[in-house]
Order: structure tokens, then C-alpha cells, then sequence
């Protein structure tokens, strides 16, 4: 491909690979314009990069200097430290070392990108994209932490930028090859997208298919073919997320693929002697008698007997698990060999130990965003696997109702951007996006959504907010709701 042909991201690109070798080595005013070219290529003109950016120069070839290249903000002081965030380049030996780095004058202006959990989530998408490739720093209003030497260990030697600036870099990619430009433009592109700076043409059509790509990594789709694998391989399994995501739905269908099927309702009056065995009074001629009777455990154990069983266990986190399950907990081990308890009472045609069977697996669903049940004990937790399932966007698209889809949309990036860890698991799920009658009239189909989200939706934000549990994101969280009920209005 020659020169006139390669685009000026490519020829960027080209020398972030050359390093410390790249004919532009110590010539400023060639880096300048290969940086305003690239941006003129993918996202405004040369003035409004003047208005908006300046670019930051020092690339030499000595050893014992921190040599650079990058864009910073306008409102910055053209020399000396800066503020803010910045997209830059160290060029080493055998390749360059492309971040996102924190100006040593502090966070600046920029404190509303960093302390927005949006952006250090969109960057641990992007790591998770790159399988790992990319480095993102824990805590990116951390500056008195520096990168692990384990880590720049692996990439392109740059000695003298890494001890200047290990402590404000906060994301880096190694450039050696072509291969690494997917990863650089997201870098870049982020950095400009966080700088409301819109991306046009190409750029901006691949911009919109990566945000996809970094929504599913945030909100990762449910693979039911390997969540089917995973219950088989470890029997006792928790699918756990946000209202409305089909966690119950999900349960019953992979048991149903498995085998026969034991659905039980957890709920905090649900006891030892309801799931595993007990006393139950009944009238006699002189009174009272007692049968002994067996609970849903002994009942799936005793199905499995007869092939491949699924004991679905519905808001398993409402009942107080440790009553519920009691001795029979130490049971709960998978490869481990045979583990047996003595029941206190012996039920008729049960032995007087209870030994899970190879064919029963355990199936449980668990609401995140109630907060009113206790967590789970870590003895109880260690003893099953834990799948998130989250909201997705296909369910919402294939119901085919433009204000879903719009109002879903709203909903995950507001929470994806505002919310910290613990909110997002609050994020409503797909479910409150849906008809809730599709055999009726397709004509209506918009209007009953819009009831569904007035009625269930809009009260469900309502209630986080009075129960103050959206922390930093309430805020968002109370405009949300006001848009959904103001949109859904229009239809009802």
C-alpha cells in the first residue's frame, strides 16, 4: 500500500510500531501534522482541533528522556505540566506504548470523565474485548500507585517515560504490530468520545458498532448452551441478576433440557422441615400423631434415582438459607466422593442417610436488587457457581416497539454509565420492555407497553430511589424515570 493510499490513522499507527526508529524521531512539526491529519480523518476539521486540542510534542531519541507524543485540552497552558486527561504515546525500542494518562497538574476539568464509573467500565469492557491486552489501572483516581513491573515488563522498553509517568497512566496498550490498530483506535476514540467530541464517516460507524461490542461485555448475553455444560459439570448453580431479566424462565427451560424437573418457591417462611424433613402433626383417635414427612430435597433425591433430575430452587436468597439447608449443606460438594448426614427423623422407604445422588443437580435464581434478604453465608455461597444474567438488548429489538427499544437503551446506558457496581445490579431487566400481552391485537402492542412501563417500570425506579439505594447515581437514576413516564404518557 503506498503512502498516498494508507489513511493517516494507518500512518500513525505505522510510527507507533517504528518507536524510537520512526523518521519523525525529533521532528515535532511532522508528528503535528500526522496528529491534526488523523483527526481531520475521523473527527472534525483542522480549526475546531485548534478550538478544542493542542498536541504535545517531545519524541527524541535519547535514552534518558521521556519522549512523547499527544493531544491534550485546549484550555491547558501550552508548555509545563497540564491538567486532565490525555490520549499519548511512548515510543521505545521495537515498538510505542499507547494510554491514557492523567496530566501530573491533576485531574482538572476532566474529574467528571474519571469519577463517572461509565469510563472505567467502558475501559474494563475494552480490556475484557482485548482479552486482556489492554492494562487498566483499578483505580483510576489512584495517582500514588504506579503500573506493575510485571507488567510494563511485557511491553515495548521505555524506560525513561514509564519512571516519569508510571503513576498517571491509568490505560495502555503495547504497539508492535498491525495487529494492535483495533485496540489503539479504541483508545483514541474513547479518549475524544468522553471529550464530547463526535466521530464522522467511518469512524463514527465504527464507533457505533464497538459501543455495541463494549455494551454486550458490559451486559454480556446469556449463552444457555454453555450454562447448560456448566450445571452439568457442577450441579449446584445460581443464575443471579436484576429484576426482569428471566432468571426464573432461564432455570426451568435448561432443567427441562436436563431432565425431570422439581420447582420449589423459596420465601423467608420456608424451613428445615419443609426442604429437607420433618414432623407434620395429624389428627388421631386419641388425639395427635405425627408423620414424618420428606422435603423437597429428599423428594428430588429420591427422582434422581430414576435418571438426570433438576431441583430448581425460585429466590433462593429469600429463605434464611442456613436454617433451610442445615446439616445438609456439607452435602452440597461436587467430586469429593460420597458425603453422607443421619437424619434426625427417617421418612418411610428413605435410609437414615441422606446421600445426594450423581443425577440431582440444584438450580437456584437470585434477585440482586432485593437488599432486604440477608446475603448468603460464604459457607453456603462457596458451595454453588454464580451466573449473571443481565438485561439484553435482542429480546427488547425482537418485540418490535420503537419506544422499548428507545427507553431500554436509556435505561442500560444511564446505569451503565452512573451507577457504581453495586446499583448496576439494580438495572431492570428486558422483561419490563415487553408486551405483556403479544396475543392480542399487534395494533396495541405500543400502548401496552407504554401502561407496563408506566405501571411497573416507572414505580420500580420510584422505589430505588425512596429506599436511597442508587447511591452517586440517583440523580440520573430520578431523570430516567422521568423520561420513561413522560414518553410512556404520549401512548397511554
Amino acid at each position: 500500500m503506498g503512502a498516498l493510499q494508507m489513511t493517516a490513522l494507518r500512518r500513525l499507527l505505522d510510527a507507533m510500531i517504528a518507536g524510537v526508529d520512526w523518521s519523525g524521531m525529533g521532528n515535532p512539526e511532522q508528528a503535528r501534522e500526522l496528529m491534526a491529519a488523523v483527526y481531520a480523518e475521523r473527527y472534525h476539521g483542522a480549526a475546531h482541533h485548534r478550538e478544542r486540542y493542542q498536541t504535545r510534542v517531545n519524541l527524541q531519541k535519547k535514552a534518558d528522556v521521556a519522549s512523547y507524543a499527544g493531544w491534550i485540552t485546549a484550555d491547558n497552558p501550552s508548555s509545563g505540566a497540564y491538567q486532565g486527561t490525555s490520549f499519548v504515546w511512548f515510543p521505545g525500542t521495537g515498538g510505542s506504548i499507547a494510554v491514557l494518562v492523567i496530566g501530573t497538574d491533576g485531574f482538572g476539568q476532566d474529574t467528571h470523565i474519571l469519577g463517572r464509573p461509565g469510563h472505567a467500565r467502558r475501559l474494563r469492557a475494552l480490556r475484557a474485548l482485548h482479552s486482556g491486552r489492554i492494562w487498566v489501572k483499578p483505580d483510576l483516581l489512584d495517582l500514588s500507585s504506579r503500573i506493575p513491573e510485571t507488567v510494563i515488563g511485557a511491553w515495548p522498553p521505555a524506560e525513561s517515560a514509564m519512571r516519569a509517568y508510571g503513576h498517571v497512566i491509568y490505560a495502555a496498550v503495547p504497539v508492535r504490530d498491525l495487529e494492535d490498530q483495533t485496540a489503539v483506535e479504541d483508545l483514541l476514540d474513547l479518549f475524544f468520545v468522553e471529550h464530547d467530541t463526535p466521530l464522522t464517516g467511518k469512524a463514527r460507524e465504527r464507533w457505533g458498532i464497538r459501543q455495541q461490542a463494549i455494551a454486550g461485555a458490559i451486559f454480556p448475553p446469556f449463552d444457555s448452551h454453555k450454562i447448560l455444560i456448566l450445571l452439568k459439570e457442577r450441579r449446584f448453580l445460581v443464575l443471579e441478576g436484576p429484576p426482569g431479566t428471566g432468571k426464573t424462565m432461564w432455570a426451568l427451560r435448561l432443567a427441562g433440557k436436563i431432565g425431570s424437573v422439581t420447582s420449589v418457591q423459596f420465601h423467608p417462611a420456608r424451613t428445615y422441615e419443609d426442604f429437607i424433613v420433618g414432623l407434620f402433626p395429624r389428627p388421631a383417635a386419641d388425639g395427635l400423631a405425627f408423620d414424618v414427612r420428606p422435603g423437597d430435597l429428599l423428594r428430588a433425591n429420591q427422582a434422581a434415582t430414576l435418571g438426570p433430575h433438576v431441583l430448581v430452587l425460585d429466590e433462593i436468597n429469600r429463605a434464611d438459607l442456613g436454617r433451610v439447608l442445615g446439616e445438609a449443606v456439607m452435602l452440597l460438594e461436587v467430586g469429593e466422593g460420597s458425603r453422607r448426614v443421619r437424619l434426625p427423623q427417617v421418612p418411610t422407604d428413605h435410609p437414615p442417610e441422606l446421600e445426594l445422588h450423581p443425577n440431582l443437580m440444584i438450580l437456584g435464581t437470585r434477585n440482586t436488587a432485593d437488599r432486604t434478604i440477608a446475603r448468603m453465608d460464604i459457607a453456603i455461597r462457596r458451595r454453588f457457581a454464580f451466573v449473571q444474567v443481565w438485561p439484553e438488548l435482542a429480546a427488547v429489538e425482537a418485540g418490535g416497539v420503537g419506544l422499548a427499544v428507545r427507553l431500554f437503551t436509556d435505561t442500560i446506558q444511564t446505569f451503565a454509565e452512573f451507577a457504581d457496581e453495586e446499583t448496576l445490579r439494580l438495572v431492570p431487566g428486558h422483561a419490563y420492555f415487553l408486551d405483556p400481552r403479544p396475543d392480542l391485537d399487534p395494533g396495541g402492542r405500543e400502548a401496552r407497553v407504554a401502561r407496563r412501563l408506566q405501571l411497573e417500570l416507572v414505580p420500580l425506579l420510584r422505589d430505588y430511589l425512596d429506599e436511597r439505594m442508587c447511591g452517586g447515581a440517583s440523580e440520573a437514576i430520578a431523570g430516567l424515570a422521568d423520561r420513561v413516564d413522560s414518553s410512556a404518557t404520549g401512548w397511554v
